[in-house]
């Protein structure tokens, strides 16, 4: 009886040293899972999720307006297309689908940086004057939240909520900075967060952090204006063979049917496409190179 205890309480010392050797590469395996994440994978689900923000907004029709006109276009298209270009429908509506995507993503990002810039010299003057009357940082924060408006304003009054609840200052606004990449609320987030650990001249640092931006302002003013003739240029030679398209549909209908339809014009057509967007990357790098 007792050779059967001790052979009992062998097994069950195997059974758990094989248990536990296996729960250890299981979370040995997790943790370098987590450690060397999917980048391709995680910067589509960003990608996506980024779509999903300016197409549906906040979940209401007004915020859906963006996916609303992005299908009016397809639709649109897609008559054009029936009635008009003859492409097949399974070359035509996964490149349409895509110009649609990269179009609501170029023009949701314009957008937000134009809101962004335009309410935070708001947000800059609110925590001057804030801290200009000796109240503190987090009272400062507390007056964005409530007297600036918009997205920006929703962003101050999360900030401050979960600065009050006891999160580390340093989480809650790389959050908030990864909802606003931009430079100026970078070099604001770093202000506000070495004030908060080490103290200083915050009114000060305020007042020239809004200075530094109203001069990069007027730079960047001076600079478009510098290149608006360059910019305008490259739009008319970009439109003209579009037009010209559309004109030889009525003036010239033989060849148009030739570039359409047949496939030795096609190869014609796709020749000019591809110039065209060669031609405006290279005009497009160009421009940013200058400005």
């Amino acid at each position: 009886m007792a050779y059967l205890i001790l052979l009992a309480g062998v097994v069950l010392l195997g059974i758990n040293i094989v248990s536990w050797k296996r729960l250890t590469r299981s979370i040995t395996q997790d943790a370098h899972r987590a450690a060397t994440p999917n980048i391709p994978r995680e910067y589509l689900r960003a990608i996506v999720q980024e779509w999903r923000t300016y197409a549906l907004g906040d979940g209401s029709w007004r915020g859906r307006r963006g996916l609303i006109i992005a299908l009016l276009t397809l639709l649109a298209m897609l008559f054009i297309n029936a009635w008009w270009l003859k492409f097949t429908l399974g070359f035509f509506l996964p490149t349409m689908l895509v110009i649609l995507f990269v179009a609501q993503i170029r023009i949701g990002r314009s957008l937000h940086h134009k809101a962004f810039e335009a309410t935070f010299p708001e947000v800059l003057s609110v925590v001057g004057s804030a801290v200009s009357a000796g109240n503190s940082i987090h009272q400062a924060l507390h007056r964005c939240g409530e007297d600036v408006a918009g997205e920006l304003g929703e962003t101050f009054n999360r900030i401050d909520r979960r600065l009050n609840l006891g999160e580390e200052p340093d989480r809650v606004f790389l959050d908030a900075w990864r909802r606003y990449p931009y430079r100026e609320f970078y070099f604001f987030v770093m202000v506000i967060q070495i004030s908060i650990q080490r103290g200083g001249q915050l009114r000060t640092l305020i007042n020239r952090l809004a200075r530094i931006i109203n001069n990069s302002k007027k730079m960047a003013k001076r600079k478009k204006a510098m290149t608006s003739e360059a910019r305008t240029s490259a739009k008319i030679v970009a439109a003209m063979p579009i037009l010209f398209l559309f004109g030889m549909k009525y003036l010239n209908p033989e060849n148009f049917d030739f570039v359409i339809h047949d496939p030795v014009g096609r190869l014609i057509l796709y020749y000019v496409i591809g110039s065209e967007i060669i031609g405006m990357l290279i005009i497009w790098l160009l421009l940013k190179r200058a400005t």
